[in-house]
């Protein structure tokens, strides 16, 4: 995937709850995980900080002000090829032509570049300079080439988008990383996990600050086999945190959102009503030398997520134990218990599996009178 910094740093299409970048589907809330999971891998978000420095904020701040320290400009130029060696450690920054990127990069910050710049400022101040009675009698509009003015002001533009989102970028990673570790360490609040619950906790946390990103509808096949697209929403971001942000929210609406093992210490996605605590993989202890799930290690230290802890399965379990009740003393037959214990489990695995349908028709439709009306017929 190529780009311009000018164009934004990501496009991303969002729909039904998936995320579609660099030519792949994802969950949404997925980079979210990532993120959280990679900070501090090989000191990923330090080296990409590190150059990421006070000198790129002053180098915006004479381009604003009209003059340039082109000894500064070309430094920035060798910091920014320095951050983009870690760039891509961090998904989904691999996704991106970083060699593109790096090119351009080169491109920019030269000297040559430099003093077209500088000339730029002094011809403008000439210009600014010239006494109304010339600009009156239209001779000043002479000294003026509006194609040469184009190249530089196209040239400015690009320059300014690279160094904001530079600028920005260390800070825009430690707040994510902070706000997003304070909504994880909130989740226990929350009656059920679900939008209606969670979403206050992540306003309070996140604020209501707007971010800028760019917004057009488009037409998306669902697969490469689909005969028909279906409308999607094409987002272009020019800071890493607005795009950060928009995945989180964007999960977070359909039933996604980061949950942190306490046996590996690793951040996985949830995508289900149920309350889990623990990811589905490998844990970092053995024992008797065999290397155990996440999971399977919490049961064996008698830390096994409980039943009551999964209102899913805690809705299946007290419905079976009903059924096995009635069974027993001769108000259903066993034939007819078996048929309600079935429904019962399909329901359960639809419910894990769609996070919609377990909260809004799951428990109606394990509801005693309901399950067994529709077992029967």
């Amino acid at each position: 995937m190529t780009m311009m910094f000018s164009e934004g740093i990501f496009t991303a299409d969002y729909r039904d709850g998936c995320v579609y970048l660099g030519g792949k589907k994802y969950p949404a809330g997925y980079f979210v995980l990532q993120f959280l999971n990679q900070y501090y891998v090989n000191d990923t978000a330090a080296r990409i900080a590190v150059f990421c420095d006070g000198a790129t904020y002053n180098i915006r701040r004479q381009l604003r002000c009209g003059y340039l320290n082109i000894g500064e400009y070309e430094k920035i130029g060798r910091n920014t090829l320095e951050s983009l060696k870690a760039l891509p450690w961090l998904r989904p920054f691999d996704t991106l032509d970083v060699d593109a990127m790096r090119r351009q990069v080169t491109e920019l910050f030269t000297e040559e570049n430099g003093e077209r710049i500088c000339e730029y400022f002094r011809s403008r101040g000439e210009i600014g300079a010239i006494d109304q009675n010339e600009v009156c009698v239209g001779t000043a509009s002479r000294r003026c080439d509006l194609t040469h003015i184009g190249k530089i002001e196209a040239l400015l533009s690009e320059v300014n988008a690279v160094l904001a989102f530079f600028d920005t970028l260390s800070d825009d990673m430690t707040d994510a990383l902070k706000k997003l570790r304070a909504f994880i360490s909130r989740l226990d609040e929350a009656e059920r996990l679900d939008e209606q619950h969670l979403l206050p906790i992540a306003l309070e946390v996140f604020g209501s600050a707007p971010f800028p990103l760019t917004e057009e509808y488009v037409g998306l096949k669902k697969n490469k086999r689909s005969a028909e697209a279906t409308v999607a929403r094409r987002l272009r971001f020019d800071r890493y945190y607005s795009f950060i942000l928009t995945d989180f929210f964007e999960g977070l609406h359909h039933g996604h959102y980061p949950r942190r093992c306490p046996v590996c210490k690793d951040y996985f996605l949830m995508q289900s009503a149920r309350r889990t605590m623990y990811c589905s993989g490998m844990s970092p202890y053995e024992v008797r030398g065999k290397r155990l799930t996440c999971r399977s290690y919490a049961a064996y230290i008698h830390r096994k997520e409980l039943a009551e802890g999964d209102p899913v399965t805690d809705i299946y379990n007290r419905r079976c134990s009903v059924i096995r009740a009635e069974c027993s003393r001769g108000t259903i037959s066993p034939e007819f218990a078996d048929a309600a214990k079935a429904l019962a489990l399909e329901h359960k695995h639809r419910a894990q599996s769609d996070h919609e349908y377990a909260i809004t028709q799951y428990e109606a439709d394990m509801e005693r009178d309901k399950l067994y009306h529709d077992a029967e017929h």
